[in-house]
C-alpha cells in the first residue's frame, strides 16, 4: 500500500532547468543556421552530420523526463529537420541529398529512442532506491529518514516565523495483539491505522512511521489546537475501526514549535513527553505538551515495566573522600573545588565512551547508560546523596526521549541538573519547556570546552550543591 501522499510528494517530475532548455534550443537552432549559410556543404556526407547536434535535447531531456522528454526532443528535432530541408527546396537554396537524408534521420530515430528507453529504465531504478529508503515498506507511509528531511524543513521555516505542530501517535498495548493474536495481525493493525493516518493527511503535511507502532504528523501552518482537532479525528476513526479481533485504540501527544527550541529534536521530544502523558491518563486520548512558561503539571504516577534496577555504585565513608576534586579545563575555566558526578545518558555507546573520556581529562567522575529506562529505575534507587550531580542526556533515544527520561526523574527529586544534547541544530538553543532544576544544551557532535563550560554553568548558576558537591561541602564546614 503506497499511500497518495507519497506518490504525490515523491514522484514528482523534476523542473527542467533553465539552462538545459537553453542548451537544446541552440542544440536545434545551430545546424538550421548552418544549412542555410553553408548549403551546399551540408548537402554531402560529411555536412549532414551537423544534424547529430539535434541529439542534445534527447540526452538533456531524458535525465529530467525520461522517455517523455526524449519523444518531446523528438518530436521537435524531426519538425526542425523537416521544416529546414523544405525550405531549403522551396527556396531553391540546395538539392537535398535524401538517400543520406533518410539515412541520417533513421540513426537519429534510433538514437533517440536507445536513450529513451534507457533513461527510463534509470529512473524506475532511481525511483525504486529513492522508496526503499524513504518509505515504510509495511505501511507504504514514509519513514523516519523521509520524516527527519521533513522537520528540517518545516523546522527552519517555523524559525522564519512559519508555524508547525507536531502529533506523535502510539497504538495503546500493542504488544498484546502480537502475543495473542500473532505478527500477522499486528501488521494489519499497523496497516489499518497507516490508512487512517494517511486518509486526514493533507497534501502538504506529512505522516511517517516514526518506529514499531509510533507514527508521527508534521503539519505545516497548524497552531496547536488545529493539531489537537486533527489527532482527536484520526483516534476517533481509528477507535470505529472493525479488526477481526476487535477495536483497537490510539494515544497521541501534540506539541507546536516555539521560538527557543534551535531543534527540531526539541519538538520531537515534547509531543513524546505529551504522548507519554496521554499513556499516563488512560490512553485513548490526545495531551498537549507544555509550553514555555506553564505553570508544572500535577504528577503523574511513575511505571517503570520490567526494569531490575543495577547495583549502586558505592559512594560512602572514604570512597567519597577519595574522589578527586575536579578540575575543567584550566585553560579556560576555574578549577572547581568539590568532587563533582555526571551521569552520560545516550543510546551512541561510542559517544559515551568519547564524553567519558573528556569528563576524566576534567577531573570528573562519570557513569553511563544507554537505557533511559534503566536510568529512571537505578536513580529512584539511589540515596540521595549517592545521586550524580549532573544528568548529560540526547534529546532523542529509541527507548524514549531524554526529556521524558527527565520528567519522570523530576518526579523522584526536585533538584536534578541537567544538559541536553542534541543534532539537528538550526539556532541557539533557549527553550525553558525542559524539565530539569538547571537546564543547559550542547549540540552535537560536542567540543571538550562546551561541555566544561556547560558543566560549569549548571553546577554553579545560583543554586546549592547538591549530591556529591553538598556532600563534600557539609563535610568542609567546621
Amino acid at each position: 500500500m503506497t499511500p497518495a501522499l507519497f506518490t504525490r510528494t515523491e514522484t514528482r517530475q523534476k523542473p527542467v532547468p533553465s539552462y538545459a532548455l537553453a542548451i537544446s534550443l541552440a542544440a536545434l537552432a545551430i545546424p538550421v543556421a548552418i544549412v542555410f549559410w553553408f548549403p551546399d556543404w551540408t548537402s554531402n556526407g560529411l555536412g549532414m552530420l551537423i544534424w547529430l547536434t539535434a541529439l542534445i535535447p534527447a540526452f538533456l531531456l531524458s535525465y529530467y523526463r525520461g522517455l517523455q522528454g526524449v519523444a518531446i526532443a523528438l518530436a521537435g528535432g524531426m519538425a526542425v529537420i523537416t521544416a529546414t530541408q523544405l525550405s531549403i527546396v522551396a527556396f531553391d537554396i540546395a538539392q537535398p541529398n535524401w538517400i543520406l537524408l533518410g539515412g541520417t534521420l533513421g540513426a537519429y530515430l534510433v538514437i533517440a529512442i536507445g536513450i529513451g528507453s534507457l533513461s527510463e529504465a534509470l529512473l524506475r531504478e532511481r525511483h525504486r532506491a529513492e522508496t526503499m529508503a524513504l518509505v515504510d515498506t509495511l505501511t507504504g507511509l514514509p519513514n523516519r529518514r523521509h520524516l527527519d528531511l521533513m522537520l528540517t524543513a518545516e523546522f527552519a521555516a517555523a524559525e522564519r516565523g512559519s508555524r508547525v505542530s507536531v502529533v506523535m501517535f502510539d497504538l495503546d498495548h500493542f504488544k498484546r495483539i502480537n502475543d495473542k493474536h500473532g505478527h500477522g495481525a499486528g501488521d494489519r493493525t499497523l496497516q489499518a491505522f497507516a490508512r487512517i493516518l494517511q486518509q486526514n493527511t493533507r497534501m502538504e503535511n506529512i505522516s511517517a512511521r516514526y518506529g514499531g507502532e509510533e507514527f508521527v504528523s508534521v503539519l505545516r501552518g497548524a497552531a496547536r489546537d488545529d493539531a489537537d482537532r486533527f489527532a482527536a479525528r484520526v483516534l476517533e476513526q481509528m477507535r470505529e475501526w472493525s479488526l477481526p479481533w476487535g477495536h483497537q485504540t490510539v494515544s497521541a501527544g501534540v506539541a507546536e514549535y516555539e521560538k527557543g527550541m534551535g531543534s527540531y529534536e526539541l519538538l520531537l521530544a515534547a509531543a513524546d513527553l505529551a504522548l507519554y502523558r496521554a499513556k499516563e491518563a488512560g490512553r485513548d486520548c490526545v495531551c498537549d505538551a507544555p509550553k514555555a512558561g506553564d505553570a508544572p503539571s500535577a504528577p503523574f504516577r511513575r511505571v517503570i515495566d520490567e526494569v531490575e534496577p543495577p547495583a549502586a555504585e558505592p559512594r560512602t565513608g572514604a570512597a567519597a573522600e577519595a574522589t578527586p576534586a575536579v578540575a575543567a579545563s584550566p585553560a579556560a575555566h576555574e578549577v572547581l573545588t568539590v568532587p563533582v558526578t555526571v551521569w552520560v545518558v545516550d543510546d551512541n555507546a561510542q559517544l559515551r565512551s568519547m564524553l567519558k573520556s573528556m569528563l576524566a581529562r576534567g577531573g570528573y567522575k562519570s557513569w553511563d547508560s544507554g537505557s533511559p529506562q534503566a536510568v529512571i529505575a537505578r536513580y529512584a534507587a539511589l540515596h540521595d546523596d549517592d545521586r550524580p550531580d549532573v544528568i548529560i542526556a540526547d534529546v532523542i533515544m529509541p527507548e524514549m526521549s531524554g526529556i521524558r527520561m527527565m520528567s519522570e526523574i523530576m518526579k523522584i527529586s526536585a533538584d536534578v541538573r541537567v544538559i541536553y544534547m542534541s543534532g539537528f541544530v538550526q539556532s541557539a538553543i533557549s527553550w525553558s519547556g525542559t524539565p530539569g532544576t538547571d537546564a543547559e544544551f550542547l549540540e552535537k557532535p560536542v567540543m571538550m570546552e562546551d561541555l566544561f563550560g556547560a558543566l560549569q554553568r549548571v553546577l554553579q548558576r545560583d543554586a546549592a550543591p547538591i549530591g556529591a558537591a553538598a556532600r563534600a561541602a557539609a563535610g568542609a564546614v567546621v
